[in-house]
């Protein structure tokens, strides 16, 4: 239900590119599904939405899949901090999300390297090493996400402000406005083996 919630200027550009963000990432990985529609019209809790629509039911998802996932989530709280230089509490949903998946890769899916299976919650056979090694590679995860998306981002700088230009304007942006928006910019590639780390490589590796 659409939400109560007035948004002073400030609010509604911090969401618009929020969004814009979530919205650029989408677009451009090869494994996420299209983006159907962007709002910054609150709704209950949310104070705007990217929604992707898939293209069909899949219930296997390799590690690239996921990065990619962790990745748009975190394009939101990246495109925050580029275009405004801070971050703000409109990401705690996508942190959390974030913050599931990776340790889902990490405990579930045997996708580290600190131990294969899962193990119970508690197990007094895992070392204190091994249960280090499993928090900085959930870290790794969620910082190789980071990095994606601060890349994508600042190299199709243009398209995020011209996704939120939109969005001001409009308040809503369906699947023919975003085509048009993104025009002639294709969907990143990865090389077989490669990963993620192979999107937007020619911009330079940020600290």
């Amino acid at each position: 239900m659409q939400s109560h919630r007035v948004l002073n200027d400030h609010e509604k550009r911090v969401v618009a590119h929020h969004e814009a963000g979530h919205a650029l990432c989408g677009e451009l990985l090869p494994s996420v599904d299209r983006v159907h529609r962007i709002s910054i019209v609150p709704r209950g809790r949310a104070l705007g939405y990217t929604l992707n629509l898939p293209a069909e039911d899949r219930y296997l998802k390799t590690r690239e899949e996921l990065l990619d996932y962790m990745t748009v989530l975190l394009g939101g709280r990246v495109a925050e901090q580029i275009v405004f230089g801070a971050i703000t509490t409109g990401a705690s949903d996508d942190l959390k999300r974030v913050a599931d998946i990776a340790h889902s890769m990490v405990h579930d899916y045997a996708m580290g390297s600190a131990g294969v299976g899962r193990t119970p919650d508690g197990d007094v056979r895992l070392s204190e090493t091994t249960l280090r090694l499993r928090d900085e590679e959930r870290r790794d995860l969620i910082e190789e996400a980071r990095r994606a998306a601060r890349r994508m981002i600042v190299s199709h700088r243009a398209y995020l402000d011209a996704l939120a230009s939109e969005l001001l304007e409009n308040e809503v942006l369906d699947r023919d406005a975003i085509e048009r928006i993104m025009t002639g910019v294709p969907r990143l590639e990865r090389r077989p083996g490669v990963g993620l780390r192979v999107v937007a490589a020619a911009v330079p590796e940020d600290s």
